[in-house]
């Protein structure tokens, strides 16, 4: 377990580098790009993003299960032969009727942009495919490498083309120079592995296609659906309302998830391998879930307090007065993504026990419970609403996701809520003086120096209950010291 927790600090290092970059540029970029701009750019990426899902029918989750290295190989060469088809039709079909599209979603502005929708899908679903690969052969120092390559090369383009021209353009101009800079970093790793490539052959390729077929058949279809009900608010939003309560939602969105991306996929990924290794080796999962969840558990929730209680503040001061609404909705946002920080790590157990149809079905009903609620918080012509159904939504069914997760790993229910109390009644404590603080109506700066010390004093307490988290970290500050 040491090893493990080693390794997901590996990652969350390089992630709070990249991580801090971003968050120091994040407040140049919000004053260069208005959020109707940041509303076409989320729009971009929502398609895109739902788009990826279908490139390689979700083979990529089938790289970590092989016992053999060369088996592996032949799935990410079938990945990478799914993605190069799927991007040239997709990009004759959205080249072909980008002025349909834009106008259909009611964001004329999106049509001239769809262009580069081919290439970014391409390049997402390739960046996915070799992360799994490089996390399969353990590198997770590359990794590392390429999330601070992506965040620094992304956030310099779109500073640098927001100086002189403040469209969209920019903006997705950064994303695919980001995915370039990361696949370059992947580079060395695939070079060294160019021995197992060589053995790839077409029989084995399509053994393997058969072997995992449950991922094309049910999991891709799954992974679609939780991506839909994620990527579909802001193309429901724009069409009730206009991409300037998109670009709210999408700088809400960035910001409340900052945690999930520094933690939650650094731990999905080393995860995902640990726990298929120990499937392999023991048949069992249940002591590395128990640990996760746990520590999932303790680390998001403060947080989501933060959030409620000074979002609008915290935006408003570090992003701009023209971001006070983002700063709302990410307090509206908050609980939803607790949950997705503590499930979503977890949720490669579904593919781990091969239960991809109930992964499946979750993600059905998720998606649409959240397409009802949306469209009712729509026609009531208040984004507000919407937000408040569609995080409530999540809640509820994340929530659902987590605990089924920790029974078919062999975790009592119980347990899992026992967590959540604990920690919920520590955070709600601790952040007694920020509410009293934030009530009194105190200056800005009073506020962040008290968030920042009810922070601190929440963590200390948790890394001092648990040692072992206590003594990765150190042993973790230790190695970058020497």
């Amino acid at each position: 377990m040491s090893a493990f927790f080693t390794n997901v600090f590996k990652l969350v290092s390089g992630s709070v580098i990249a991580q801090i970059i971003g968050i120091l540029l994040i407040p140049v970029i919000t004053r260069l790009y208005s959020p109707g701009a940041f509303g076409i750019f989320q729009l971009f990426l929502s398609i895109s993003s739902i788009l990826a899902i279908f490139a390689c029918l979700s083979y990529q989750l089938a790289i970590m299960l092989p016992k053999d290295d060369d088996d592996s190989a032949n799935i990410v060469v079938l990945c990478v032969i799914l993605i190069a088809i799927f991007s040239i039709i997709s990009g004759i079909i959205f080249i072909i009727f980008s002025a349909s599209i834009g106008n259909l979603l009611n964001a004329p502005g999106l049509s001239q942009y769809l262009v580069f929708l081919p290439l970014v899908v391409f390049l997402t679903a390739l960046f996915s495919v070799l992360t799994y690969w490089i996390a399969r052969r353990k590198q997770f120092g590359l990794i590392l490498t390429a999330q601070v390559a992506n965040s620094v090369s992304s956030k310099t383009v779109q500073i640098g083309i927001g100086l002189y021209f403040t469209s969209s353009f920019g903006l997705i101009a950064g994303l695919i120079v980001g995915y370039i800079a990361s696949l370059i970093a992947f580079f060395r790793q695939i070079k060294e592995d160019i021995f197992l490539f060589k053995a790839v052959t077409w029989k084995r390729i399509k053994d393997l296609a058969i072997r995992y077929k449950r991922f094309p058949i049910f999991t891709s279809w799954s992974t679609t659906a939780n991506t839909l009900s994620t990527q579909i608010t802001p193309i429901i939003l724009v069409f009730f309302f206009d991409p300037t309560i998109v670009g709210y939602y999408a700088l809400a969105n960035m910001v409340v998830f900052l945690p999930v991306g520094l933690i939650g996929t650094a731990t999905s990924q080393v995860f995902f391998q640990k726990a298929s290794e120990e499937k392999n080796r023991t048949g069992s999962i249940r002591n590395i879930v128990r640990e996760i969840q746990q520590r999932l558990v303790s680390i998001g929730m403060f947080p989501m307090f933060i959030l409620i209680i000074i979002g609008t503040d915290l935006f408003s001061f570090v992003l701009g007065s023209q971001w006070y609404a983002a700063g709302e909705y990410a307090g509206i946002l908050a609980p939803w993504v607790l949950f997705v920080f503590i499930a979503s790590p977890l949720s490669t157990i579904f593919s781990v026990l091969e239960r991809q149809p109930v992964d499946l079905t979750f993600n059905l009903l998720i998606l649409i419970s959240r397409v009802v609620v949306l469209v009712i918080g729509g026609l009531c012509g208040f984004p507000i609403i919407a937000l408040i159904l569609f995080s409530a939504t999540g809640v509820i069914f994340w929530g659902w996701m987590n605990l089924y997760l920790l029974r078919v790993s062999g975790i009592p229910y119980r347990t899992g809520l026992n967590d959540y109390l604990r920690f919920f009644c520590l955070g709600l404590v601790v952040a007694i003086p920020l509410l009293i603080v934030k009530l009194l109506a105190m200056p800005a700066y009073i506020l962040f120096i008290v968030a920042g010390a009810v922070s601190f004093g929440y963590y200390a307490i948790v890394i001092l209950q648990d040692p072992l988290l206590k003594n990765e970290i150190l042993g973790v500050l230790g190695g970058f010291k020497q």
